[in-house]
């Protein structure tokens, strides 16, 4: 039996819908933290706004890649790029993050769309990670921490664990070259993107994802290794969009902080599945990649 919560991590171009949740306090308020200067970056240094590279009254056409990471955060995105820029957004999250997919049966949408964002989670790679896998090592123990009994389960195979004790201590931290594959996979899709854009200007922006498990990891004792393999992927998203010419927004610092070791659920961003973000954690994230301006990006090279 495949463990609930991997569906974060599942390779699928599908955008599912978060749950509702708490509201974020004051002082970690979607308005507060988004404008923080840390969260993005471009390989060539520019981010901000501008009025005038779009045809006056146009509408504007926004592809927004990811996973199920980015459902209710495309949307507000679209809302607030729409008042960014005065003129009708439209959005579109239809295109596979599949380089041959784009520059094929999507090649009209990505070569037609003046702002373009992605992500996709690194899952596919997991089967040549050092063992055991992020799975067996880091959402196995979130779920048997919720669920003791799921050690019953006849489809599950990780370690026996007796609640109220440390985990197994995950073996092995994927190294950087370990997430090269990962990292070659995305500047695929960056360089398919480049090529249906065709030289057009447009508005690039990578992102990585959050870590809604840090308080679980904490309380069974897997946060150093788990928190190292979390950087891991992060890393390999923010050198491809960076190495790209993309400008990268760290969802996983706004979520969990500089050091990645703030409970993202403390702060009433994560739904009640304790996966995905819920509305004010989405508009948090929006709010981030706004905040990021909607300059043109240029193709390094």
């Amino acid at each position: 039996m495949r463990s609930p919560t991997v569906s974060l991590i599942a390779v699928t171009g599908l955008i599912l819908a978060s749950c509702g949740g708490a509201e974020p306090s004051e002082t970690t308020s979607p308005e507060h933290v988004a404008t923080t200067p840390v969260l993005a970056s471009s390989a060539d240094g520019r981010a901000g706004s501008s009025e005038d590279q779009f045809p006056v009254g146009e509408p504007v056409d926004l592809v927004f890649i990811s996973d199920s990471s980015g459902s209710i955060v495309s949307e507000r995105y679209a809302e607030l790029a729409s008042e960014a820029l005065d003129r009708e957004v439209r959005l579109n999250r239809s295109v596979d993050a599949d380089a041959d997919a784009i520059r094929t049966r999507f090649a009209e949408a990505v070569s037609g769309a003046e702002v373009i964002v992605f992500y996709l989670n690194s899952a596919r790679f997991e089967p040549g990670m050092p063992a055991p896998t992020f799975e067996r090592g880091c959402i196995d123990p979130v779920d048997v921490l919720a669920d003791p009994d799921y050690l019953d389960d006849p489809g599950y195979s990780g370690p026996e664990w007796t609640p109220g004790t440390e985990w197994e201590v995950v073996a092995a931290v994927p190294t950087v070259e370990d997430w090269q594959p990962y990292r070659d996979w995305l500047s695929g899709v960056w360089e398919a993107i480049w090529d249906a854009r065709d030289g057009q200007p447009v508005v690039l922006r990578g992102y990585d994802v959050y870590n809604p498990w840090f308080a679980q990891w904490a309380e069974i004792g897997v946060e150093s290794e788990c928190t190292a393999i979390w950087e891991g992927q992060a890393q390999a998203a923010r050198e491809a969009a960076e190495a790209n010419g993309a400008a990268f927004v760290s969802f996983y610092e706004l979520f969990n902080g500089p050091e990645h070791d703030q409970d993202a659920k403390a702060k009433g961003w994560i739904s009640e599945d304790g996966m995905h973000a819920n509305e004010a954690g989405g508009a948090a994230a929006a709010e981030a990649l706004a905040a990021a301006g909607f300059e043109p990006n240029e193709r390094p090279g």
